[in-house]
């Protein structure tokens, strides 16, 4: 695990901003969503002393006599087989996740209303308990900065980023992929795991306070 600042060319990062230390995230185990409707990563990442840890990665994706219905129709259908394949993924270990997270839907970009409606499959299949993570405020912790309208946070910026902490499975393909939305989803639990740790820390000095 690198140490270092990150550097990526053209992309201006805060004065005095520093990577996150393995000793900035909280412990658990987190099973993380970066949903659309077409294409949704999931991963199970366990946080402890020795590290991060990237216990397992899969694509969700709906089959193609389901991409291929049109309009309204399509994307309600594509809703439903997202929803199937989340189902899939909370079951065995994953069950015991200790944090669910997914995708805030962005105030504007692309596919805001495929995030939005996977989004809704993600809560209605956790029964609610799953945490939003807003997408600029994870590439804000782990990249530096949410990117500009002259120069945007880029995927190999965020493959940098992410690498830094986990290492990438050695058994990439189908079965244990590593793309865009695999990388994605690590983001948002890298990102829990360090606002989880700092809310343990504030409790933990309110007590102090007030046992003082």
């Amino acid at each position: 695990m690198k140490n270092d600042q990150l550097t990526i060319p053209g992309l201006k990062l805060p004065k005095g901003w520093q990577p996150p230390t393995p000793g900035m995230f909280a412990h658990g185990l987190v099973q993380a969503f970066d949903q659309t409707l077409t294409n949704t990563g999931v991963v199970l990442i366990k946080s402890n002393e020795l590290g991060l840890h990237l216990l397992s990665a899969a694509m969700i994706k709906p089959p193609q006599e389901v991409l291929d219905i049109p309009s309204t129709e399509g994307s309600y259908a594509r809703a439903e087989s997202i929803h199937a394949g989340i189902l899939r993924h909370r079951c065995g270990f994953a069950a015991n996740a200790d944090a669910i997270v997914y995708e805030r839907k962005p105030v504007a970009g692309m596919r805001t209303d495929s995030i939005f409606l996977a989004g809704r499959e993600v809560h209605r299949a956790t029964e609610g308990r799953a945490v939003m993570v807003d997408n600029r405020h994870a590439k804000k912790l782990l990249v530096g900065t949410a990117g500009s309208r002259d120069r945007k946070v880029t995927k190999a910026d965020v493959k940098e980023a992410v690498e830094r902490y986990i290492t990438p499975p050695k058994a990439s393909g189908r079965l244990m992929p590593w793309n865009e939305h695999i990388r994605d989803a690590c983001m948002l639990a890298l990102a829990w795991l360090l606002d989880e740790k700092e809310r343990q820390t504030r409790e933990q000095a309110v007590l102090l306070e007030a046992a003082a």
